[in-house]
C-alpha cells in the first residue's frame, strides 16, 4: 500500500461520528475533487476515492482502489482491502476488516472487530455483530442480521431479513432463506439449505 501524497495538508481538530476527536485533514481525490475527512494517523492509498461527506478515523488503513460513499464512516484501526466498496451511509466499526474486493452496502453496519473476507457482499441495511466473521464470496442480503461471534463460512448465502444469532457457525456453501431466524449457539452443516427460497 502506498502511503505518500504530494499534497500539502492543512490539519484541524475533528470530532468523528464515533465522538472521538482527532487531528484530521480534508482528503483530495485522485481527480482533484474534494474528498471526506481523514484522521491524520490513518494510512490511505492515494488512489482511494472518498466522498466529501465520508470520514476515515484514526489508525484506519485503506488500501488501493477503494471507494467510500456519502456519509460512510471507517472506524478507528479498521482496515479496508484493495478495491473494496464502502457504500453510502455504511459504518465500519473499531478494528473491523473488509477484505479485498468486498462490498458493504448502503447503511450496513459492521460492528467492532468483525471480519469480512475477500469478495464477500454485504447488502444494504445488513448488520454484522461484534467479532463476527464472514467468509470469502459469502452473500449477506439486505436487512439481514448476523449476531456477535457468528462465523459464516465461505460462499454462504443468507437471504433478505434473515437473522443469525450469536455464536452460530454456518458451514461453507450453506444457504439460509429470506426471513429465516436462527437462534444462538447453533451449528449448520456445509451446503445445508434452510428456508423455502434458499438457493
Amino acid at each position: 500500500m502506498t502511503t505518500t501524497r504530494n499534497i500539502v495538508m492543512q490539519t484541524f481538530t475533528h470530532i468523528f461520528k464515533n465522538e472521538a476527536s482527532a487531528q484530521a485533514y480534508r482528503w483530495t481525490n485522485p481527480d482533484g475533487s474534494k474528498g471526506g475527512v481523514v484522521a491524520e494517523s490513518a494510512i490511505v492509498d492515494p488512489s482511494v476515492i472518498i466522498s466529501p461527506t465520508a470520514e476515515v478515523c484514526s489508525g484506519a488503513g485503506i488500501d488501493e482502489g477503494v471507494e467510500i460513499g456519502d456519509g460512510a464512516s471507517v472506524g478507528r484501526y479498521a482496515f479496508v482491502g484493495k478495491y473494496a466498496s464502502i457504500c453510502k451511509g455504511a459504518r465500519i466499526g473499531f478494528g473491523a476488516s473488509v477484505g479485498d474486493g468486498a462490498s458493504v452496502g448502503d447503511g450496513a453496519r459492521v460492528s467492532d472487530h468483525a471480519e469480512i473476507d475477500e469478495y464477500a457482499w454485504i447488502g444494504a441495511g445488513a448488520s454484522l455483530g461484534e467479532d463476527s466473521r464472514i467468509g470469502g464470496h459469502a452473500r449477506i442480503s439486505y436487512g439481514a442480521f448476523i449476531g456477535d461471534l457468528a462465523n459464516i463460512g465461505k460462499g454462504v448465502r443468507i437471504g433478505a431479513g434473515a437473522s443469525v444469532g450469536s455464536d452460530v457457525v454456518v458451514g461453507s456453501g450453506a444457504s439460509i432463506g429470506s426471513g429465516v431466524r436462527i437462534g444462538n449457539n447453533v451449528r449448520i452443516d456445509e451446503d445445508a439449505i434452510i428456508g423455502s427460497d434458499a438457493r
